[in-house]
Parts: C-alpha cells; sequence; structure tokens
C-alpha cells in the first residue's frame, strides 16, 4: 500500500516524506523559547514586534545632546514588568514628567518584550498611545499587560515612548527590564 501511495504521488510530481521521527537535530536545538536573559546580552539582542519583524532600536550617538539644543527633554518614566495585580499577567507602565518642556501634554505608549534564547526580544504586548499631563499619580500613565502561559521566571523589558505635544523632544526609548513569574509562548 506505501509503495502504492509512494507511486501516485510521485506520478502527480509530488515528493513523498519519510515517515516522521521523534528525533532531536540541530534544526529542534535552534527553536527558540523564552527564558532569562544572561548577563552581557544587551548590546547583542534584536526586537522584533508582533509579527515578527525587526525592529531598530538604536538611535544615533548624540542625538539625545543635538535635539535638546532645539528642543526639550522629558523625563520618560516606567516601572520593572511585575506580575500584575489583577490576575496571572505580566504588567509594565509608561508615564512622563515635564523635564524642560513646556507644553504640559504629551503622547504616551509603552511596550513589553519577553527575552527568548535566540537572543531576542520579543514584542508581547502595548498600551494604547494616552495624552498624558506629567505624572502625579497613578492615573497619569499608560499600561501594557498580557497573560501568563505559564509561571516560569522569564527576563521582560517595558519600554516606554513620550512625544511631547508641539515640541520637538528627544527621541529615546528607555526601558525597565526584570525577571517575572510569568512566560508567554
Amino acid at each position: 500500500m506505501l509503495s502504492a501511495l509512494a507511486a501516485s504521488a510521485l506520478a502527480l510530481g509530488g515528493v513523498v516524506a519519510a515517515p516522521a521521527q521523534a528525533v532531536a537535530g540541530p534544526a529542534e536545538a535552534a527553536v527558540a523559547v523564552p527564558g532569562i536573559a544572561p548577563p552581557g546580552s544587551a548590546g547583542t539582542a534584536i526586537y522584533l514586534d508582533s509579527a515578527g519583524r525587526v525592529i531598530p532600536m538604536t538611535t544615533a550617538a548624540g542625538t539625545t545632546a543635538d535635539t535638546a539644543l532645539i528642543g526639550c527633554t522629558p523625563e520618560s518614566g516606567r516601572d520593572n514588568p511585575h506580575r500584575s495585580g489583577t490576575g496571572v499577567a505580566v504588567s509594565g507602565h509608561g508615564w512622563w514628567r515635564q523635564g524642560n518642556c513646556s507644553n504640559d501634554r504629551a503622547n504616551v505608549f509603552n511596550c513589553l518584550y519577553e527575552w527568548y534564547t535566540d537572543n531576542s526580544w520579543r514584542q508581547k504586548a502595548c498600551s494604547s498611545t494616552r495624552e498624558l499631563r506629567p505624572y502625579t499619580g497613578s492615573g497619569d500613565r499608560t499600561v501594557a499587560r498580557h497573560d501568563c502561559d505559564d509561571t516560569q521566571m522569564t527576563s521582560w523589558r517595558n519600554h516606554v515612548d513620550v512625544d511631547v505635544i508641539g515640541e520637538i523632544d528627544t527621541g529615546e526609548w528607555p526601558y525597565r527590564q526584570n525577571d517575572v513569574a510569568c512566560r508567554v509562548y
């Protein structure tokens, strides 16, 4: 029966695959999984968006200083990624303080990234962009949150972006990193 099936597949121009076997080969060893980021990986890791595309996360040297000469420097606030108080989820917040900016409103959002063993930070959740006044309490912040698949310790980063309305401001996207008992696949 098997040879008849193979002959039919070849006659139709198909390729007959060998029966599946449970063998751990190099392809399986290279499958990336979430985990704890090793020391020294910060400078070499790449960022991937939710569709798997690379996100450029570097800015040219001197950009912050150059922008400060012609614009303003807000303080970008963010907390460590942490287990949410509302359930088994990872959470992170973003906010801002006015710094030397004139305007008292900014568009703020934050995103959570999970570390994978292929030395990538993968985007798992982003807040909506909110127009916020400078931070004075918990109501003046954004929140990114994602439910956990299990509670294994995993490295997470919370990045925040602040764009002061009507002013040129610095373009950095600072983060806080923390190991959290939350893993998302």
